[in-house]
């Protein structure tokens, strides 16, 4: 009962190389970005493969995946989820992690509890300011707190940002002007960083702080552009880029899906399969395929309906849910298989007349990595 993640190695890695390639013409350093399920490959795989790249440094999603990454890496870990002292169950595992490896920590402060910050042994954290993402960050005046982290005995490494994938609507926090002639060409998302940048830049240059920042969700022609308004006004920043999706999904033809047909049954008018006993009513077979909810298959993270071409769409599926003509990520000669009913835990039921069809061939499945388990990936050694 296998469903399984197939990896033509050589086009995944050149693609990694690309973009670190990329980001390296520019002058940014490329963290690569392990988190969640690992982007379907799991995160033990991608730590061999960032040190594959020769990455020093690599970040994580929270402090419950710094273990994993630290016994997997070899270099520093950057944990993304800011520290809690509000969050217990995580600051019993900051302690206990910290209390040994907190050289090779490097902690997200999101507020100025330094305080608490120090009673759990951080020695190594970045400050993240709240961008237009309004999920983590400490407004801009708050930054002059970074002046107590010596007094705790935490280094600042720098500024970390995250930026929201769309663009950012201009708000109070982006004021600084980079000139009307170049306005157009800069864009709101650069804006709003290079303002943040210059709140920190003041701050560094008065307590001595590093001049170095960390984005999410920029290309390498926004550090370019990030630099080179850098040099016009004076600035020294270093720039590192966190890349996950982009890093490890970028290729998607190096990556195939496929859930192995287990059974087919040859069905007798209007017979009744599956927990719901849903009704043949014409179909002539019913194919039994690996790859279930417990892969991840068929489930979705909620899209906005923000045009009308998305709310036609969510109209459609609803119909065809309503019909039980629900096309499922399962396909066969490039078409879509219906399911006889939603899948189950590790596979799915299909409708399918195709006599072609046999016990052992594989369904290619369209998945949604970061959503997905497999039981086993092929192709990387």
């Amino acid at each position: 009962m296998t469903f399984s993640l197939t990896v033509d190695a050589m086009a995944f890695r050149a693609h990694q190389q690309h973009v670190v390639s990329e980001f390296s013409k520019v002058g940014a350093v490329v963290v690569p970005v392990i988190k969640g399920n690992g982007y379907g490959f799991g995160r033990k795989v991608l730590a061999s493969e960032a040190t594959r790249l020769g990455s020093t440094q690599i970040a994580v999603g929270n402090v419950w995946e710094l273990d994993q990454a630290l016994a997997d890496f070899a270099g520093q870990v950057v944990v993304l989820e800011p520290f809690n002292s509000a969050d217990l169950a995580a600051k019993a595992v900051w302690q206990r992690i910290l209390l040994h490896n907190a050289d090779r920590v490097i902690v997200t402060l999101s507020s100025t509890d330094l305080a608490r910050a120090a009673e759990v042994n951080v020695r190594n954290a970045y400050l993240e300011t709240a961008t237009s993402l309004n999920r983590f960050g400490m407004p801009a005046h708050e930054l002059i707190h970074a002046a107590d982290a010596a007094r705790h005995n935490i280094a600042i490494k720098g500024l970390t940002l995250h930026m929201p994938i769309a663009e950012p609507v201009i708000t109070h926090v982006a004021e600084y002007s980079v000139g009307s002639h170049n306005a157009r060409k800069f864009g709101d998302r650069l804006l709003e960083i290079f303002s943040w940048m210059t709140s920190y830049q003041e701050i560094a240059s008065k307590y001595d702080l590093p001049l170095h920042v960390s984005l999410s969700h920029v290309t390498a022609k926004d550090v370019e552009l990030l630099k080179s308004r850098c040099t016009e006004f004076g600035f020294k920043f270093l720039f590192d880029v966190r890349i996950g999706t982009n890093m490890w999904l970028g290729a998607p033809k190096a990556l195939t899906a496929q859930g192995t047909i287990l059974e087919i049954h040859e069905l007798t008018d209007h017979q009744h399969v599956g927990y719901q006993q849903v009704d043949s009513d014409g179909h002539k077979r019913l194919v039994v395929v690996s790859g279930g909810t417990a892969h991840g298959v068929a489930l979705a993270a909620p899209i906005p309906r923000t045009t009308i071409r998305k709310r036609g769409i969510a109209l459609a599926e609803g119909f065809a849910q309503a019909v039980g003509k629900v096309k499922s990520p399962f396909s066969h000669s490039g078409k879509n298989l219906v399911f006889a009913e939603p899948p189950h835990m590790h596979v799915s039921l299909l409708w399918s007349d195709d006599s072609d069809l046999k016990v052992g061939d594989e369904l290619d499945c369209n998945v949604r990595n970061t959503t997905t388990t497999f039981d086993v990936i092929l192709g990387l050694d």
